[in-house]
């Protein structure tokens, strides 16, 4: 009987005191369905860029010009020249090929700094890298529209509009891949 008293007793007593319960959802937080891609002005944005670049121009030109002068005999000066029969002849060709080639990857991040009243969002970033006295500088900007944002906030640079992408370095690699000023001045002349 006793343990039946003590055990009715401590139910009892476990019923009284009081309990306080919380959620593992923090109500300050967003939806548990809402997406994390960019959507609006101050999001950021990954952008995979893998652009390759190739550009060629051929140019031929042909010039041809031809003179001849023929004298038939005739009376006073021109029986002196009968002979003679002038011929002259001018041709020139030329042709040239320039191709270019550029390839660059990499991943930057950029700030949407404005949305567009159709819903594209305008994007522009800045990465830049600095290795021993090299400095590197990827620069972008360009028209992003929502729909192409992937669920992980990537998106591929093909998918850009309007998009402008450039790659600068400075330091003593570039330096010595610059003509120097006698060469400039060698290649201006001739």
């Amino acid at each position: 009987m006793f343990t039946r008293t003590s055990c009715c007793l401590l139910i009892f007593l476990l019923l009284t005191i009081p309990v306080n319960a919380s959620s593992l959802w923090d109500s300050d937080s967003d939806s548990i369905f809402a997406d994390r891609v960019a959507r609006g002005e101050g999001d950021l944005l990954t952008v995979i860029i893998k652009e390759n670049a190739k550009a060629s121009h051929a140019a031929d030109t042909k010039t041809s010009q031809g003179l001849g002068i023929e004298l038939k005999p005739g009376v006073f000066l021109a029986d002196f020249f009968a002979g003679l029969s002038p011929s002259y002849a001018d041709g020139a060709e030329s042709g040239g090929i320039t191709e270019r080639t550029g390839t660059i990857a990499g991943e930057i991040t950029v700030q949407v700094v404005e949305v567009r009243d159709n819903g594209v969002l305008v994007i522009e970033g800045t990465k830049g890298i600095k290795v021993d006295r090299e400095h590197q500088e990827i620069k972008l900007r360009g028209l992003v529209r929502v729909d192409d944002i992937e669920p992980d906030n990537t998106i591929d640079s093909a998918r850009l509009a309007d998009v402008s992408i450039s790659y600068e370095g400075s330091g003593v690699i570039a330096d010595k891949q610059r003509p120097s000023i006698l060469e400039w001045l060698l290649n201006w002349l001739f």
